[in-house]
């Protein structure tokens, strides 16, 4: 069983005044710098901070995201999103509207277009720097989904799209697909390691099954198929119910691990992947909403749910500065006994 506990940039920036401004993102000195101050700040408030850091699959973490200069809007941006940033809030992407007539002209990118690519350049440059100083710098971007990028591209469209213009859907996951591909390939072959490659379904929850089976899953199938040709893990991330989706999850073969709700019927998920490690997604409203005990209670029943705590573990980001601190204990010690 494992935990992991983030607390949101709002909970730095109230409690201690950090920042997490464009700087934070593209000064590595200054990213440095702040981590080695948030990991002192947390050893000092929570007792159990280095037994939780030190244990096996667990992690106490800050909202520091590596290499990856763009926070987790890397494609939204090489389709022209402008990323902005914010003292006490993660980056976000602007949207910016193409018409089906611009999306057919996008061309697919080869390997050489994309390696000229200016985010590209950007990311590369950074890795550099970091990896002078520390001999590694792990490159590889949070690359999101088909739909969480079309989303910035065709905002309340894409939801008609689907019924409309059922070949331009397809054309533009296409061309997000391409950009995917090339981007694990580019910066697997930097880190020269294999690696997990991932497919963040935050937005799945927002279409039917049926939809996701005739036009999201395919290219999802893909981004699995060429993690099982690398011979590395492949990994689905839905932070929602994933309860109504599990049948349309059943024709993913090579799936090595799951993020999914805590309000997902765990017993149904773990019944159709017996295998597959599940990481239980708490939000911060169900600290929020319950007491201390019902934080205990309700976490040690996911925990029987889940089966297997080799094969299971609890993530709670993004905890904001309204939860006490005597609730994230709750949360670690209502996992601690099985890690």
């Amino acid at each position: 069983m494992f935990l992991n506990i983030g607390f949101s940039y709002q909970w730095w920036n109230k409690n201690y005044g950090f920042r997490f401004g464009e700087r934070h993102y593209r000064d590595i000195e200054a990213k440095l710098n702040t981590q080695a101050a948030m990991d002192d700040k947390l050893r000092s408030r929570f007792s159990w901070h280095e037994n939780l850091a030190s244990s096996q699959g667990g992690v106490i973490s800050s909202p520091t995201i590596g290499v990856e200069p763009f926070g987790h809007r890397f494609i939204p941006a090489l389709f022209g999103c402008q990323v902005r940033y914010g003292d006490a809030h993660t980056p976000w992407a602007e949207n910016h509207p193409l018409s089906p007539e611009e999306i057919d002209d996008i061309p697919m990118l080869t390997m050489d277009d994309f390696a000229k690519d200016e985010h590209v350049q950007v990311v590369m440059e950074q890795a550099e720097l970091v990896k002078n100083r520390f001999g590694k710098a792990g490159t590889q971007q949070n690359l999101g989904s088909v739909a969480n990028t079309a989303i910035y591209l065709r905002p309340m469209e894409l939801f008609t799209d689907y019924y409309d213009r059922p070949k331009m859907v397809h054309k533009l996951f296409e061309l997000i697909t391409n950009r995917m591909k090339l981007a694990y390939s580019y910066f697997e072959t930097k880190e020269n390691e294999p690696a997990c490659v991932g497919v963040g379904n935050c937005s799945v929850c927002m279409i039917s099954p049926k939809i996701y089976e005739k036009f999201n899953r395919l290219y999802d199938l893909e981004m699995m198929e060429l993690a099982r040709s690398y011979g590395a893990q492949f990994s689905l991330h839905q932070d929602s119910d994933v309860t109504p989706y599990i049948d349309s999850y059943r024709a993913f073969d090579y799936l090595h691990s799951f993020d999914i709700g805590f309000d997902t019927d765990v017993k149904a998920f773990r019944a159709a992947f017996p295998k597959c490690k599940l990481n239980i997604f708490l939000y911060t409203s169900f600290l929020a909403d319950r007491t201390r005990q019902e934080i205990v209670r309700d976490v040690q029943t996911l925990m029987a749910d889940a089966g297997d705590p080799y094969l299971a573990g609890f993530s709670c980001y993004d905890i904001d500065a309204h939860v006490g601190d005597d609730k994230v204990t709750a949360l670690y010690e209502a996992v601690a006994e099985a890690m």
